[in-house]
């Protein structure tokens, strides 16, 4: 839709200055102007043209000098000589230069009102040992809020009983769902997957973390500062030089007509006219591309940028987690990894078991599994029996075979540790801790910021699947371009933990903070600024808003 509204706007000024250009030179807007009095066409100049006319005004008593001020000054020759429809002409460019910049602007805005859909509404909250659904005015700190599973989070608070998987990918960038159980600490507008949880409510409405994120959103963009356009800062020297010129024009010959001609001219220049159409060229070139800028200042913005802050889930990482190795239990079948291309070595039958039980799994990592059995065009069968311990694990009898898949933790865990979860259990498969450390070195595995999921088949610790979130392929080279453009620091911003930062930064050679909340983020940003550095931010999720906006 963007790329057609550009297209038409780029269509519309094209024919208009085929039209003046042929018009002139055939002597048309003579004729128009000789037939036409002034007192028509000086009304339709003064309405078609009347917000940048505003505009200057208002610019003037600030004592500022915009490139619409020089135009203006030449709409006025134009008209104190008779020449209305050059004025128009003149007014119609700049018109367009401003609608282009006004409605890509206003689609950009729209990115503040998606924040704040995302935010619940309701709440159920228990009163009386009932549970009501109230607005979300109506809740308090200190209440209690049951969330069921698929729902969103409405209130930040402490889990008081029940388990559950939460996807905080939106608030604190971790790719990669958290169990959460009595005493976590939860977010608002995040979405609770594998169970029901209780949550003492702490903090309501604009008070809680994706409240913040919404201030500080609307704080930057009202406190940024005003990027004065070059066009702008030519009119500024060059303003005062034209009117020198006309003044001597005039105490030379005294001809109005000349003085008048000299305004004209030089509101006509070259640089004034070419920053519409250059900023519409521009702007509709980048709108194919799937950049969407919200005006042409921010394309100049971007010329002298030098410091680069990116998040790192989805933006740097696909954002999503994949299998990228398996490695199976010596002894029982050869140890071949998984690569990231998709060929398989490993023993088809263990990952075929293992989706198996993982298919009527809600959890990301399940999807992991089946993703990776799909693509090897594995036929999965229905688990007889399935059970979960949301975060953990799950257990399935898949063909006759016991299959379970989950954490250390999960393997850990005695029977009655899974009393509270409302799950029927028959208990887990007891494994010798050393084969844990043989299959997969828990220490190495968080340095390299993975994720392990460990496969039991009837008793048997059988396999180590590892998950990543994996990088872009494009993400290396993209960063060797971006320096070759002359930025000067590249660094990473992230929400996630040091153990998955550290392995993406170390691969492509940047520097990287790790853990960061929203307001951390926009802490940075200001803080480059205001060392005098031109800062771009690039992010996709709720927890870069602030950052983004500054």
């Amino acid at each position: 839709f963007t790329q057609r509204i550009l297209f038409v706007l780029g269509l519309l000024f094209g024919v208009v200055l085929l039209v003046v250009v042929v018009g002139e030179w055939m002597g048309v807007f003579e004729a128009v102007s000789e037939k036409v009095p002034w007192f028509i066409g000086l009304p339709v100049v003064f309405l078609a043209g009347y917000p940048i006319f505003r505009n200057v005004v208002r610019s003037a008593l600030k004592r500022q000098v915009i490139a619409h001020t020089l135009m203006t000054v030449g709409v006025l020759a134009a008209m104190a000589i008779g020449q209305w429809l050059t004025a128009l002409v003149i007014v119609f460019f700049m018109r367009v230069g401003d609608t282009v910049e006004r409605y890509t602007a206003e689609r950009a805005r729209t990115a503040l009102r998606d924040l704040t859909a995302l935010a619940p509404q309701t709440a159920r909250v228990v009163r009386n040992d009932l549970e009501v659904e109230l607005p979300i005015a109506q809740v308090e700190p200190g209440d209690v809020v049951v969330v069921r599973p698929g729902e969103k989070i409405p209130v930040d608070g402490e889990v008081l009983s029940g388990q559950a998987v939460v996807d905080q990918s939106s608030i604190t960038g971790e790719p990669l769902p958290v169990g959460v159980a009595p005493g976590s600490r939860v977010f608002a507008v995040t979405v609770a997957h594998q169970g029901a949880i209780r949550i003492r409510s702490t903090k309501i409405g604009q008070d809680t973390t994706f409240g913040t994120v919404l201030r500080l959103v609307e704080e930057a963009e009202a406190n940024k500062a005003g990027v004065q356009r070059a066009a702008d800062r030519f009119s500024t020297y060059f303003l005062p030089v034209v009117a020198v010129i006309a003044a001597l024009t005039y105490a030379i010959n005294r001809d109005p007509l000349a003085t008048a001609a000299v305004l004209v001219v030089a509101c006509s220049c070259a640089f004034a006219l070419a920053t519409p159409i250059a900023m519409l060229a521009s702007i509709g070139a980048s709108a194919r591309k799937g950049l969407l800028f919200k005006g042409g200042r921010y394309l100049e913005l971007l010329s002298r940028a030098d410091v680069l802050l990116v998040d790192k889930t989805g933006t740097l990482t696909l954002g999503k987690p994949k299998i990228t190795a398996i490695r199976v239990s010596p002894g029982w079948l050869p140890d071949v990894a998984i690569a990231t291309d998709g060929q398989v070595g490993a023993d088809i039958e263990i990952l075929r078991l293992a989706a198996s039980a993982e298919k009527y799994s809600e959890h990301p990592l399940a999807e992991a599994v089946r993703e990776a059995a799909e693509m090897h065009d594995l036929r999965l069968s229905d688990p007889e029996e399935f059970s979960a311990i949301p975060g953990l694990g799950v257990r399935a009898v898949v063909q006759g075979s016991v299959v379970e898949l989950g954490s250390r933790r999960f393997f850990n865990l005695k029977t009655e540790d899974h009393s509270n979860v409302g799950v029927s259990y028959t208990g887990i498969s007891p494994i010798d801790p050393q084969q844990f450390i043989q299959l997969a070195d828990p220490s190495q595995q968080d340095q390299n910021g993975k994720t392990t999921l460990f496969v039991v088949i009837n008793g048997e610790l059988v396999a180590a699947m590892e998950v990543e979130d994996s990088l872009r392929d494009e993400v290396p080279e993209s960063i060797r371009q971006l320096r070759g453009l002359g930025i000067k620091h590249i660094e990473l911003l992230t929400g996630d933990h040091q153990d998955a930062a550290a392995p993406i930064a170390s691969r492509l050679g940047i520097a990287y903070q790790a853990e960061l909340l929203p307001e951390d983020k926009i802490r940075v940003v200001r803080t480059y600024q205001q060392e005098g550095n031109t800062v771009v931010m690039i992010g996709d999720g709720v927890n870069d808003a602030a950052a983004l906006a500054q």
